[in-house]
């Protein structure tokens, strides 16, 4: 089995929680967008106050223009509501339908309804806004030609049609009102794009915190399987060790069992440690830990190479590697004799039993290579078809890695 995978960065550390000013950032930008609304409606509320101020048309014209204005608030209450539930999708067929006929009938109604009535054609342009949100650059720009197109001419033409008697040109009522089609749509759309993108960035701002959170939560996992999983090997290999030495040998059997002593307090040192983040896994402390082990086991070690020569970080990282490897000796292995080659770069174990997590092991080779990839390093293992079993770490990308396990198959 080979487990290789490219070296990546080391993760940042996980948030403790969003700083207040980024609180400030999204309340702010929530806010500004409810005063979008706020002002939208408000040019709504424009028109009707602008049609008392010049006269109101009569009483059939009314009739249509009432209704119509209505179904247009209507349906922009709608659309907002929509559009906020699911941001960033295009309207309904249905709505785009109901719109543009809502949209266009009000705007003509309101041109021929007297020489002022151009001042409908400002809800058009907001309902064109709704019916666009969501949709590409290149769509937009179509809905927005061919609306202010159509505006602009039917609107002339009924100009000319009906306000015969009126000494303003029926191009002037007509290019307004393609004007408030062409531009106003533009404000609900604004506003709609910075509250979806407020929403997204607040979202992945969330999302960011999370998977840090679940992040750290792995490593913790990953750092007591390493701590408590080779503290409790260990435990339980010296326990049966005194246990059969307590009728032949009383005193190798006490000297073990102080020995499983140590190993708990040690270890609950360094849960506690684990706990403030201050643990350390030092190559030559390993190293000790790994010769007194496999010594009461009776297994012979040979060490080639200086922890001493490698440098402290490097120390810090390899000798998480061969407490992981001292591990799955004990729990997976019944071997004569131990092999640790030790380079600045790498570090190899390799031993003459059978080893290696079988099916429904643990975590441990998993979490070894996770961390391995957060030091830019790389993990290989498995068996070399001789009954060994080659387990090696280098760092830096792990070159050469592969041509040291590969001499040993």
């Amino acid at each position: 089995m080979t487990i290789e995978h490219p070296p990546t960065g080391r993760p940042a550390a996980p948030p403790t929680g969003r700083p207040a000013a980024e609180e400030r950032q999204v309340r702010a930008a929530r806010r500004f967008s409810r005063i979008g609304l706020v002002i939208t409606v408000g040019w709504l509320l424009v028109v009707p106050a602008f049609v008392v101020w010049t006269g109101l048309p009569g009483p059939a014209w009314l009739a249509a223009l009432v209704p119509l204005y209505v179904a247009s608030i209507v349906l922009h209450l709608i659309r907002i509501r929509q559009y906020v539930r699911s941001l960033g999708t295009p309207a309904r067929p249905g709505f785009v339908v109901a719109a543009c006929v809502v949209g266009l009938a009000l705007t003509l109604v309101g041109v021929a309804s007297s020489w002022a009535g151009w001042t409908w054609a400002l809800v058009a342009g907001i309902l064109l806004g709704d019916v666009v949100a969501g949709r590409r650059a290149r769509v937009i720009a179509v809905w927005v030609l061919a609306s202010a197109a159509v505006v602009l001419g039917l609107s002339y033409a009924l100009g000319a049609l009906l306000h015969t008697d009126i000494p303003v040109s029926p191009w002037y009522a007509a290019a307004i009102a393609g004007f408030y089609v062409a531009s106003m749509w533009c404000l609900d759309v604004e506003r709609l794009w910075w509250f979806k993108a407020v929403t997204d960035l607040d979202d992945s701002r969330r999302t960011a915190a999370e998977l840090a959170t679940a992040r750290e939560r792995l490593r913790l996992a990953d750092d007591l399987h390493d701590i408590l999983g080779h503290a409790l090997e260990v435990v339980a290999f010296k326990s049966e060790l005194a246990a059969r030495l307590l009728e032949a040998d009383p005193e190798r059997a006490r000297t073990e069992m102080d020995e499983v002593q140590r190993v708990a307090r040690e270890s609950l040192i360094e849960v506690r440690a684990l706990v403030r983040s201050t643990r350390g896994t030092d190559l030559a402390v390993e190293l000790a830990g790994a010769r007194a082990v496999l010594g009461s086991a009776g297994v012979a070690l040979e060490v080639h190479g200086d922890p001493e020569a490698v440098a402290p970080a490097a120390r810090n990282v390899l000798g998480r590697v061969l407490r992981e490897a001292m591990t799955n000796v004990l729990r997976h292995a019944q071997p004569s004799r131990c092999t640790i080659e030790i380079a600045p770069d790498r570090l190899v174990v390799c031993n003459d039993g059978v080893s290696g997590p079988g099916d429904g092991a643990g975590t441990g080779l998993a979490g070894l290579e996770r961390y391995l990839e957060e030091h830019a390093g790389r993990l290989a293992a498995g068996g070399d078809g001789r009954g060994g079993y080659p387990l090696g770490a280098g760092l830096r990308g792990g070159y050469r890695l592969e041509a040291v396990l590969g001499s040993r198959r």
